[in-house]
């Protein structure tokens, strides 16, 4: 009996040992060791490049792998339309360049002086118009009426004279006909005349006296318009126009741009999605690269850890791929929610399964890290 209760208090002390080595490991508010480590994934940016205008690819630059530099061009559409456009917008846009400093210079000397002189030339019809024929106008047409009724008298004299002659076989047929062919012509010069005469006599048309008045009217107008020069509100209608070419063409040139799919920067060329030839939608990603310069180590910290970690903090980063290599990181991101938490924590044990995600920022000069690696995170209270 004194054995067995021996036996007893011998496994009862084992077991307090035991327990009291595992509550000292691993109860959450036991003593801590000063480090403490995470298993940790390199993750890197990916980014899905493409175009948002589409096309056909006329050159695709580089292969899979291929490691680029900012603006390295990577694929290239054909755009043969948008390129005949831009230019013909690039001529509009000298043309209402042009227009707009016209309207700023205004008529020049020589328009406003062709101006002048054409006003003071209606106006001289004008009044040549409304005076009527001169005196010596008349007189000079009354003159010449007076000898063309003198020529026809003469003309019928000699007439009469040859055709009597002819009727008593005196005279000949062509000397009849020369005489009456004389006379036909002085008719028509008195008719003429008379005409010219009477037209003078009765002066300018009243229609004609208000249509050289008008014209007066515009001419001077429009030297008036020339001599005060283009209005301001022309000038500012011509600007308008230019601003809105200038916006046009900056918008085609921008369109322009997505003809070319270029590297935001140093990145890694993963996916090739599309060959020379190839038809592609507007929006689509032909190309998926990861950014070697945005990398971070994930990590999940414990609920019971997560007060010795802290923004910016130093931490010590190594991969399996070169396990003597320390390299150093910084805490740039700690989640601000909780990830994998049971929807009742009751037990303190059980916090322990209520994590936070960490980002770790890393480096990466020689191109260590690749995405997918496995790592550790080495934090120091």
């Amino acid at each position: 009996m004194v054995q067995l209760m021996r036996k007893l208090l011998v496994s009862l002390a084992v077991l307090l040992v035991i327990g009291g080595v595992v509550a000292y490991v691993f109860w959450p508010f036991g003593r801590r060791s000063e480090l403490f480590h995470l298993p940790g994934v390199v993750e890197i940016q990916e980014i899905r490049l493409g175009s948002k205008i589409g096309g056909r690819v006329k050159e695709v630059s580089v292969v899979e792998g291929d490691i680029v530099e900012k603006d390295r061009l990577l694929v290239q559409f054909d755009m043969p339309e948008m390129e005949a456009q831009y230019a013909q917008m690039a001529a509009r846009l000298q043309a209402m360049e042009a227009e707009l400093e016209k309207a700023k210079n205004g008529p020049r000397a020589a328009e406003r002086e062709a101006g002048r002189q054409a006003s003071r030339a209606a106006e001289a019809r004008w009044e040549r118009l409304v005076e009527g024929p001169r005196p010596e106008e008349i007189k000079q047409a009354k003159s010449e009426y007076e000898t063309a009724d003198a020529d026809l008298k003469l003309a019928n004299e000699d007439f009469e004279r040859i055709d009597r002659l002819y009727r008593q076989n005196a005279g000949s047929r062509a000397e009849w006909d020369a005489a009456r062919a004389t006379r036909s012509r002085s008719e028509g010069r008195v008719a003429a005349a008379k005409a010219r005469l009477d037209l003078l006599l009765a002066g300018s048309r009243v229609e004609d006296i208000k249509e050289a008045h008008a014209e007066m009217l515009r001419t001077e107008q429009n030297y008036e318009l020339l001599r005060e020069g283009t209005r301001s509100e022309d000038i500012e209608e011509a600007d308008a126009r230019l601003v809105e070419a200038r916006a046009r063409l900056k918008e085609m040139d921008a369109n322009l741009s997505e003809g070319k799919v270029v590297s935001p920067g140093k990145a890694v060329v993963e996916v090739i999605a599309v060959r020379k030839g190839d038809l592609v939608p507007p929006n689509q990603a032909v190309v998926r690269v990861l950014r070697a310069e945005d990398l971070w180590v994930k990590v999940y910290v414990p609920e019971t850890e997560l007060g010795r970690v802290r923004l910016n903090q130093e931490v010590t980063v190594t991969v399996d791929s070169y396990p003597d290599r320390q390299l150093t990181g910084s805490v740039m991101k700690i989640s601000a929610e909780s990830e994998f938490t049971p929807r009742n924590v009751q037990s303190i044990d059980e916090r322990r399964h209520q994590v936070f995600g960490i980002k770790i920022r890393v480096a990466n000069p020689e191109g260590i890290f690749k995405s997918g690696m496995a790592a550790e995170v080495t934090f120091k209270d």
